[in-house]
Order: structure tokens, then C-alpha cells, then sequence
């Protein structure tokens, strides 16, 4: 190997180490935010009615999953939660409270890497959806 050849390769290593320090840098920060915050997201439906996911890390690697819909009326509503695409949880419920709103939560593992929380509601006589996401 000449002497350019091997400047070449010195530096395309070179280039290697220091982008893959930079991720490493970059990724410490947030795997720290990770298991210290919650967060939290309110989103509007299609119709009058809106809906907020929260997830909150909890001791012994698991999320708890929030949900809550805020809805003009009592109907029934069809619901599920997604973790990482897999279905983790689904139902139905009727909206009692005075405020018309009701409530899911549910404790999820929490995997090594990002965490893809879905929540989506559809009110069974309406046809209103009601959905947000989280990455965590």
C-alpha cells in the first residue's frame, strides 16, 4: 500500500470513530430524559371531541399508558392501544362521568429503544375518531 493509500484509510477510520462518538454523545442525553420524564399529548379528534396519551415510566421497566377522551355525548366507544405496532390492549367503553369523558390505562414494558404508544377510539354511533401517538 502506498503512503496515500494508507492516509486514506486512516482517515475514513477516523471518520468512522467520530461519527459513531457523536451518536454515542448524542444518544446518552436522551436514554437519561427517557426514564426521568413523562409525556404527555393532546390532540383534537375528527369532531368536537378530543383525547390525550400520557406515558410515565414507572419502576421495574414498565410505562403506564394514559388515556382519556373527552366527548360531547354518552355513546358507547371501541378502543385499542398499539405498543411498537402489536395490539397490547382493546375495548369497549361508555362515557359516564358528567363530563362525558372516559379513561383507559394500562402498564406496558418498557423495551430497550424507543417505545411507539398508539392510542385510537372510535365512537360506535358517530363514527368519531379519536387517536394520538407518543414515541417514548
Amino acid at each position: 500500500m502506498d503512503h496515500l493509500s494508507t492516509r486514506r484509510a486512516r482517515g475514513r477510520r477516523a471518520a468512522v470513530a467520530l461519527v459513531a462518538t457523536i451518536g454515542l454523545v448524542l444518544a446518552g442525553p436522551a436514554a437519561v430524559a427517557k426514564k426521568d420524564d413523562a409525556k404527555k399529548l393532546k390532540e383534537d379528534c375528527r369532531e368536537s371531541s378530543s383525547v390525550k396519551l400520557k406515558v410515565e415510566p414507572e419502576s421495574g421497566g414498565v410505562l403506564q399508558v394514559t388515556a382519556v377522551v373527552w366527548s360531547d355525548d354518552s355513546d358507547e366507544w371501541d378502543w385499542r392501544m398499539k405498543h411498537n405496532d402489536d395490539v397490547s390492549a382493546r375495548g369497549t367503553v361508555k362515557a359516564k362521568d358528567a363530563d362525558k369523558s372516559f379513561k383507559i390505562v394500562r402498564d406496558m414494558a418498557d423495551f430497550t429503544g424507543p417505545d411507539d404508544i398508539d392510542f385510537r377510539a372510535q365512537n360506535t354511533v358517530t363514527g368519531e375518531v379519536c387517536k394520538n401517538q407518543i414515541t417514548f
